[in-house]
């Protein structure tokens, strides 16, 4: 009867061992706030997110902020695959995926009030320029060139219509939104920048 016990009692420490290890693994692999990473959705690696993938990821996340108690804002609202899958291919690319992440985080934050943004930050995630007004040669890529002509007529816009200009001192630098190195940002490189600024 001793023995029948130890193994119950060994059986109920590998169980939650276990259980402590998937959720530390599902917490390393998912943020608890913003959005979540295309590679994180696209778990078979195939270079797109099927409706599964992306329903089973989305579960997990809501379940790992269940379970560590977070509060869940904005999950009724969260846009389903079909709204995020404009070409209604039956898969979402990583534009699409980006696409619809960065629409959705600007519908929240309006709902936050205005001049509020991410966590209540002021101008966090506001005003955020357009990846077609930095492509001023309209060539589909952003070189760096005109990156800094177009920040310089944004600042030019801004300054003289009034508007302070904070964390002008803070903008990222070209190589760090060119991620590819290929001396263009294109536009998946650009949206995937703001969604991270927007965290």
């Amino acid at each position: 009867m001793k023995n029948l016990f130890k193994t119950i009692k060994l059986g109920f420490l590998v169980a939650g061992s276990l259980s402590v290890i998937t959720t530390a693994l599902i917490a390393e692999d998912l943020p608890n706030r913003g959005p979540i990473e295309f590679s994180s959705y696209d778990t078979n690696k195939d270079g797109f997110i099927s409706e599964k993938e992306f329903n089973d990821i989305r579960a997990k996340r809501i379940e790992q902020k269940a379970t560590a108690g977070m509060p869940m804002r904005n999950v009724a609202n969260a846009p389903d695959f079909s709204a995020l899958d404009t070409n209604k291919d039956g898969k979402l690319t990583e534009l699409e995926l980006l696409k619809g992440q960065n629409k959705q985080m600007q519908l929240n934050q309006g709902n936050r009030g205005m001049g509020q943004g991410m966590n209540g930050q002021m101008g966090k995630g506001y005003n955020m320029p357009t990846f077609e007004s930095f492509d001023l040669n309209k060539d589909g890529v952003i070189s760096a060139k005109e990156m800094d002509e177009a920040r310089e007529k944004r600042m030019e816009e801004n300054s003289s219509q009034g508007k302070m200009m904070k964390n002008i001192g803070n903008q990222p630098m070209f190589s760090e939104i060119d991620t590819n190195k290929d001396g263009n940002v294109s536009k998946e490189e650009f949206l995937a920048h703001q969604v991270k600024q927007r965290q």
